[in-house]
Order: C-alpha cells, then structure tokens, then sequence
C-alpha cells in the first residue's frame, strides 16, 4: 500500500490544495456551527501533556503541535489536508495506489468511539483513535500539523478495517448466497492431473506433445473457465480464502526508509565528493515515473514554450555517484535542451557539447594537474576508453557482451561549489543557452535494507532517527532544496511463526473489504471512481505482498504467438537480426526457471504485507518532532494478533496455489504452440497463444488487472463517427473476479477446438490487431507487413473451407501470389528509399511506383542502370525470381534472406503444402507467382549478397531489366564482381 505527498510546486497538485482548502474552510465553518449547538463535553485541555494522557489511554498530539480554532467532538478525527499520489516503480508490491483523485477528498470523520472499538483493529496503541484539539488560523500550520498527525496516526494505529462483526456478516451472506457446497480453497482450485510445464527447461514439441497426455476439453474448460460437469449448478468455482485455516501467529511491525528523492543546488551537496561517470549509459537515465515533475521545452518548434514533463520525459543524463553512498545518485536534467516527444537519451554531439565544452573546462579551473592528468581529455576520448576492454581485447565473437563499461572518476568536495559555479556560468553563454537552469536531481532507491534499525525495528523514532543521522554524514544539507525532498517511509507487518510452539510459515494477504473501507475512511465515505488502482496478487480477489518478481515481461514475449516467418519478417523490418527470436525463446524459458526456482525455495519463508508513504522533508521533521515527545511504548505498535484485515495463509499453500496458476498458463501455450503445423501457425492459434502469454504476464505477482482492456472487459462497445457501434470482446475477468473470487475465463472458447468462438473471433482483442503496435514506431510498414499477412491468412480459410470449388480456389491462388507481389515492390522500395524522390518516399505503400523503366526512373533521383555480361552473377529472369524467393540455401542473401515479402510468401507456400488438396495448388501457385513476376514487373532488382539493387560507382542502382515484346528495357553496361557491393 503507497501514498505519495507531490510537490508542492506542482500546478495541479496547487490548483487541488486551493479547492481543498475551500472544502476544508467550509467543513470547519459547519463544526463551528454544530458545536454551537450541541457543546462538546470532552475537551483538550491546554495544560494536558502527553504522558499524562497516555497514563489514561487517552492521548493527544501535544499543545505545542495543535492550536486553538475550535473544539471538535471527541468522536471526530479531522485530517487535514494530506495530498498523495501513486507510485508503480518501487521494489516493493503495490496493493493500494492512490492516484491524484485523492487532492478531491473532503474532510475524513471517523467513526464514533463505540463503533471505531471494534474497527480500528490492532487498538494498540489505540490512544491515537481520539486525537483532537483547538485550531490555529493559520492554514500553513495547520496544514502541517494535521498532516503529521494523520501520519503517525496511520503508521501507529493501522488500518481501519471492516471489523470482526462485519466480517461475519458478509461470511454469512456469502454463505447464503451461494450455498455451502461451492467454497474452494486455493489448495484445491486447480485439477493435479494438469501436465507440468513451470519446471522444464524446454519447450513441448509436437513429438513431446503427442508422448505426453494431452487434456480433454472437459479438463481445459475445468482448467480456465472453472467449470466442472453436473457440479455447483453450472456456476464456476468459487474461491474464499475463509476456508484456509492457520495457527494464530503473533505479527511483528517494522519501519524503515526505502526511497530518497528531491532536488539539489549543487554537486556540493556530497560531503565527501562524487564519483562522476565521464560516458553515461542510456540505461542508466531514468526510466520509471517518480511523481516529479519538471517543465521542459515543448518539442512542438511551432509552439516555443515550457510544459510541465515527467522527470523522465526532461532531457537528462546519469551524472554522478556520491562517495561513500553509492546508493545516492545525481541526474542532470536540462528543461531548454530540444528534443523528441518521447525522450530516450541524448544524442553523442550533445554529450560532447556537455562535457568538452562546458564541464572539463570547468574541472581544469578549479584542479591541479596532478589530478587532471588521470582524467579523460574528451567525451569521445572517454567513450573509447570505456569500450576499449570489451573490443580491443577480444578473441572471439561472443552471443552477448558488454559493449561499454560503467567508468567513473573522483572528484574531491573541495572546490566543489567552485566548479559548479563555473559551470552555471559556461551555459549561459552564447552558442549553449540549450543548457542553461541545469536541474540537479538527487535519488536513492531500494534502501529499505540499509535503512533498517536492527537494535528496534519497530520503533519509527528509532528508524527515522538513524537515517537522519545517517544522511546527514553524507549529504550536506545546506545545498539541499528541502521544500523538493521527499522520503518514502515504509511499514511492514509481517508473521513471527517463531513465537508459536508449532511454528509454520504464513503469508498475509490484505483483504479488500478491509481496503476498501480504509479508502472510504480516507475519502469520507465518497471513493472517487478514478484515483486508485488495486493491485490483485495471482489472479485473486485479494491481494498480498509474497516476494515481488516480475518474469515474463520481455516485452517481446507475445511475439511467440506469431508463425516463425512472420516473426523474422517483423524483425527484418526493425532492423533487429534472425537470431532476436531465439533471445526472446530463451527469455521465456528463463522466465519458467526463474519462477520454479523461486517458488518452490520459498515455500518455508514467511511472507508480509507493506505500505510506503512519501512524505516531504519539513513533513519527515515535524513527524521526527512529535515523535520524540512520545513514550517508547506509544511509538511502538504492539498488535496481540494477527489484524482483522489481513489473510493469514500457510506459505506450502499459497506458493503451491502460485506454482499451479503459473503452470497452467505456460502448459495451456506450450500446448497450442506444439498443436501447430510444423513451421506453420495459423492466425487463430496465434490468437489463443497471445491469449495465454497475456495471461501469463499478470499471473505472477500483483497487477492491476483493470488496465489490461483484453483480459478485464467483458464485452464493450465504442462508438463510431457513423454507423454502429463497434464492438469488442474480453475475457471478462472483471466480472468473474468480483462473482467468483478468481479471474475465470467467461465462455469465449471452443475448448475441443482450441479456437475463439466464430461469432466473435473477429472481434476478440487478441493477435493481430495488438501483436503489432509494439513495432509501430517503426511505421505504417510494419502495420502494411501485418494486414497482408491478415489477407493472406484469410484466402488460406477460405481455400480450407471451398477446397472443391474450383473458381474460388483459382481466384483466390492468383490473389495470395499479387500479395506475395504487393509485398515485395514495399519491401524493395523501403531499402532503397534513400534514392527516391521525397513524394514517392512518404507514398510507398501506396503501391504506386510501376516497375518499368519509365516508372523507376521518375520515381529514381540519380536514374538506374542494368547488369548483364558474364560476370553477372544471375543472367536469367528465371535465375532473378529464383533468388528473390526460392529457399535454396547455395544462393547467399546476407541480410535481406528474411525480408518481410520473403517470410510471407514461405509462409504461404508452407500452409499449401499442408492443405489436402495441396498437391494441385501448390504447383498453380508456384507457377502463377513467376508468371505474374514477369507480366507485371518488366524491371526487378538485381540481387547480390550484399543487397537489393546495389549501387554503381557514380551511384546509380542496378537493376536486371526483362525484354517484354520488344520493351527496350534500359541501357547495359558491363560490370565487373567487385563493383557489386
């Protein structure tokens, strides 16, 4: 569970705090009015101190904290204003992400003293349940002081869960409800008889496949969907956690830091110097949202402006390493710096801008030789050295290496802030105003562990007191921006199975119910519908924080649904090589390694739950303030027993239910995959396929379901500008989630054919339509590659379907040949684009560009010229469309052997082998494509080893030219076999 405090410079987060404020001005005018009324009987005295109220369980948050603008009602908890957004990127499991809906909340009441007895479960140490007293006028103060308490008020007191009472209420109606027969507990959800897959280091081939016992279509629809024949009315299984059962386990609370982040003056802020990296990695730059904020300059040049940009989004570098705190990095960020929408790193000349005129020149004012003469001389110098062991030393080709090493230099605190005032000064000079207002940002992340306090983990006074202690050994803080730092403080609540005579490893899994009315609390009983995201851990109702694993995210996973010439054609346009998809098989396969090692290694660990709260600086000190005024034993929160808002489950339980859900998936893919033709996979397997692997990705760990549209819809309809509207369908796991406790798969799937159901295969948001937007940067070709892929697999079904009609097959044979054909005069033009005229360039999947000697050399800037003569090495046209697209390997192709049109048409020749009546469409089909080469294309490219249509040496294209009755083709010339490449 994490909330974040943004930056009060945030525009929006200002525009919200100033409606907030209204709010909060009219809730208190509206108590003033109440205690008129009706006078409060139970008063804060002024004089009352905090021991003496915690003598009689009753404490306040001191009179110096709190002042005098009213008297509350002892059973109201006014918050405050307490601004937080969401977070994704930690290393921790995110179960509640409150996004920026939450700057609309109102005034949060609590409950009254009697009812809040039984809610606000541990009750230890419950004296912070009746905090109050007087306000001051001032809202700054204010502010602050209502945001500290509501802070040590959730980190001592806990969550305010639904209750015990509830909880058997809502048991009861469930009950009721559903009867008493459907209640599975996640030990028995999955069948056992499922083949296992998690644990093999291998695919299943389809000799494996047909060894080994395939399911039933019973057993898929019972496996995916829940269903069992003749049992629970036909209604899916239903999963309740109330059926597991685990010894009571006294929990232990602890506290630490996991994340610093914020904004510095200068470099100076390291007290004992800085490490800085002379040839930054893009890898290195920031690649997750951190909920800050910079404006940058608008990469619109018409509009000449500064918008507010996600740190990420601002032009920045890795810059620096604190020394002696490695875990403390620096970034440069620089808002006038142009650059593209999307931003990835900065370009090679701008980094030698960077440093050979700005930054070296700044170090050679402030230091000696002595210590200048172990620096780069340049930025190219530096980047040559940092490749120089991975490329100089080599003896061999290696699968994988390291092109650039990490090399970084020290720089001594003294003369620190006289080098970065040289270089403030450098940029604003003529010719590098682009760099001017540098942004220093500092970063600390995953420091959960250092930052933990063995001697008291859960004492928070203990905790923030030796970061604090810690941080300033290393950080000077009079170069901080404190109003721009920011701490995230975590708390875990974890199971002490050691304090049991039998002691068993537990994992506690938050309930939603429980969360759900910890948001009502926070909003006032009015949860905004957007805002939040809950996070599901496994496929389940609730949700947990077991180990965080994040296998299966290649992002290129779901390219295993695609036929293996389709995947090479993708890659041959994106410039990636052949063996990319053996990367992507071996990701996988580790991925499955991962995932079976991890779990089955954790299954006597005991796992917890955890909630992270950024809080600013000032906030961290005012907290720090008010906790020293406590007594030990109100800083350290002591729960009796396990809390009413979390599962306890035996970890065997849980990690075998993981294993099996994981397992399910990757068996239910390797299935379809093993299924396929051999070399052939058909678009409604690659539909099922990119199905499971989808599934597979939110399988493990927790996710927020609700944005994956494909799974979480059941079925939906956008509106179109005319017409009706469109319609799509899901799985529907939003339903099934909230009916049954698990995300089942609603009725979508012929499971004896392994196929989408026909009447709405179409419109399933599976394959094609979502396979290819991860290549769209890339362009419309990819998108051109994808939809005549979609037309060829279509007349394939169609010759499948009509296999005796022989006008239909005819036609349909001459149209998978003009697509094989379409294919290729895109492909061939994309490669030699460079030499085209700039309107022909942006139209080249218009198909307009007719190849012939009059079409070519209009569409051509430097005109064409032919190869004939012996030294030829094709002297044919039959020799020319043989190596455009025959499979012999003796004809080397170099790079081009898996461009696109090549991939589709072997594609399409390896479907008809397959088809039954095969044997007569292949050969028409082999036959009509060579014929319909030669009608249509009179002009082809000359192709070589090293590329389609090379160039001469006064830069003209070859081509090989075709005599069509009497066509004069073009000019020939003699060329020698050197000059071909």
């Amino acid at each position: 569970m994490e909330f974040r405090f943004v930056d009060e410079h945030d525009p929006v987060a200002l525009r919200r705090r100033r409606l907030q404020a209204q709010r909060t001005q009219r809730c208190r005018q509206r108590q003033k009015e109440q205690q008129c009324i009706e006078p409060s009987i139970y008063q804060a005295e002024l004089s009352q101190t905090v021991d003496s109220a915690a003598d009689n369980l009753q404490t306040t948050l001191g009179n110096n904290l709190l002042g005098d603008t009213g008297e509350p009602r002892p059973d109201t908890i006014s918050s405050g204003e307490f601004p937080i957004t969401s977070s994704q990127e930690d290393e921790n499991l995110s179960t509640i992400d409150t996004g920026p809906d939450y700057y609309d909340e109102e005034i949060v009441d609590a409950h009254r003293t009697d009812e809040r007895e039984d809610q606000m479960e541990p009750r230890s140490p419950d004296v912070f349940a009746g905090i109050q007293t007087d306000r001051p006028h001032d809202n700054t103060c204010n502010d602050l002081q209502h945001a500290t308490q509501k802070f040590i008020q959730q980190y001592l007191v806990g969550v305010h869960s639904c209750g015990a009472q509830e909880h058997r209420e809502s048991l009861a109606a469930h009950i009721e409800a559903e009867g008493t027969s459907n209640h599975h507990g996640i030990a028995n959800l999955f069948p056992r008889s499922v083949l296992h897959t998690l644990d093999k280091q291998h695919f299943l081939e389809t000799q494996t496949c047909s060894e080994t016992p395939s399911l039933s279509p019973t057993q898929w629809q019972e496996l995916f969907s829940g269903h069992t024949p003749g049992q629970f009315e036909g209604k899916p299984k239903q999963v309740c956690l109330h059926t597991e059962h685990s010894r009571p386990t006294p929990p232990a609370v602890s506290f630490d830091i996991d994340s610093i982040l914020g904004f510095v003056t200068s470099p100076a802020t390291a007290i004992h110097g800085i490490r800085f990296y002379s040839a930054p990695q893009y890898v290195q730059n920031i690649s997750t949202d951190v909920h800050l904020t910079l404006d940058r300059l608008d990469p619109d040049p018409e509009r000449p402006r500064l918008i507010p940009s996600r740190l990420k989004d601002v032009p920045h570098f890795i810059f620096a390493r604190a020394e002696g705190a490695d875990f403390i990095t620096f970034h440069l960020s620089f808002p006038h710096l142009p650059c593209s929408r999307d931003f990835n790193r900065l370009t090679d000349e701008q980094l030698s801008r960077w440093f050979d005129d700005i930054f070296y020149p700044a170090v050679r004012q402030v230091y000696d030789v002595d210590r200048l003469q172990h620096l780069p001389a340049s930025y190219r110098h530096a980047l040559a050295t940092c490749r120089a062991p991975q490329v100089e030393n080599r003896l061999f080709e290696a699968p994988s290496r390291q092109a650039q090493l990490r090399m970084s230099y020290f720089l001594p605190p003294q003369g620190m802030q006289q080098l970065w005032d040289h270089v403030l000064t450098a940029v604003c000079q003529p010719g590098y105003q682009d760099f001017r207002d540098p942004e220093l940002y500092m970063e600390a992340k995953g420091t959960k562990l250092f930052f933990k306090y063995p001697d008291a983990p859960s004492d928070l006074l203990a905790v923030m007191n030796s970061f604090d202690c810690k941080l300033h050994r290393i950080l000077d803080f009079s170069h901080m921006r404190s109003d721009r730092l920011y701490i995230d403080v975590g708390k875990e609540t974890c199971p002490m199975p050691n304090g049991v005579s039998s002691p068993e490893p537990q994992t506690y899994l938050w309930r939603r119910c429980c969360i759900r009315h910890h948001l009502g609390q926070l909003y006032d009983g009015n949860i905004p519908k957007s805002g939040q995201n809950f996070y599901h851990e496994s496929m389940l109702r609730d949700a947990g924080d077991a180990a965080r694993t994040d296998p299966f995210q290649n992002p290129d996973l779901r390219h295993l649904a695609l036929d293996p010439q389709l995947r090479n054609g993708m890659q041959s346009i994106s410039g990636k090589p052949a063996s990319g998809k053996n990367v992507t098989d071996r990701a996988y396969l580790a991925s499955k390694r991962r995932c079976h090692y991890g779990l089955t290694d954790s299954k006597q660990r005991s796992f917890g739950v955890r909630e992270e709260y950024r809080i600013s600086w000032i906030l961290f000190q005012s907290v720090l303030a008010v906790l020293r005024s406590l007594t030990p034993e109100a800083r350290c929160p002591q729960l009796p027993g396990p809390p009413s808002y979390l599962w306890a489950v035996r970890t065997p339980v849980f990690v075998d239910y993981v294993w099996h859900n994981i397992n399910k998936f990757t068996t239910g893919f390797e299935l379809v995959r093993a299924q396929c033709s051999r070399r052939l996979t058909a678009w409604e397997q690659t539909k099922m396929m990119d199905m499971l692997l989808q599934c597979l990705q939110v399988a493990v760990g927790g996710r927020d379901y609700s944005r994956q549209g494909a799974l979480w819809w059941s079925r939906r309809e956008l509106l179109q500008p005319a017409g009706l509207p469109r319609v799509y369908y899901g799985l529907g796991f939003g339903q099934t989630l909230e009916q049954y406790g698990y995300c089942w798969i609603e009725p979508r799937i012929n499971w004896t054919l392994l196929r989408f159901l026909p009447d709405i295969t179409d419109s399933v948001l599976f394959g094609n339509g979502t396979l290819h937007k991860r290549y769209l940067k890339y362009g419309g070709h990819v998108k051109h590659f994808f939809d005549l892929s979609r037309r060829a697999n279509l007349g394939l079904e169609w010759l499948r379907r009509y296999p005796k009609e022989d006008a239909i097959t005819d036609q349909i044979v001459s149209w998978l040949c003009h697509i094989c054909l379409q294919q290729m005069r895109a492909d061939i033009l994309h490669s030699i684009q460079g030499d085209l005229r700039p309107k022909v360039r942006t139209t080249i999947l218009d198909d307009d560009v007719q190849f012939c000697r009059k079409g070519l050399s209009t569409a051509l800037v430097n005109g064409m010229a032919a190869v004939s003569g012996n030294h030829a090495n094709v002297k044919s046209p039959q020799e020319v469309a043989q190596t455009l697209f025959g499979f012999d390997g003796r004809r080397l192709r170099g790079h081009w052997e898996n461009k696109p049109f090549r991939k589709l048409h072997q594609w399409i020749y390896t479907a008809l082998q397959h088809m039954s009546a095969g044997s007569m469409l292949l050969p028409a089909f082999v036959r009509r494509l060579q014929c319909y080469l030669f009608a249509y294309h009179w002009v082809l490219p000359y192709p070589t080893p090293g590329g389609l249509a090379p160039r001469t040496k006064d830069g003209k294209r070859r081509w090989f030219s075709i005599d069509v009755q009497g066509e004069p083709g073009l000019a020939i010339e003699e060329t020698s076999p050197e000059s071909w490449y």
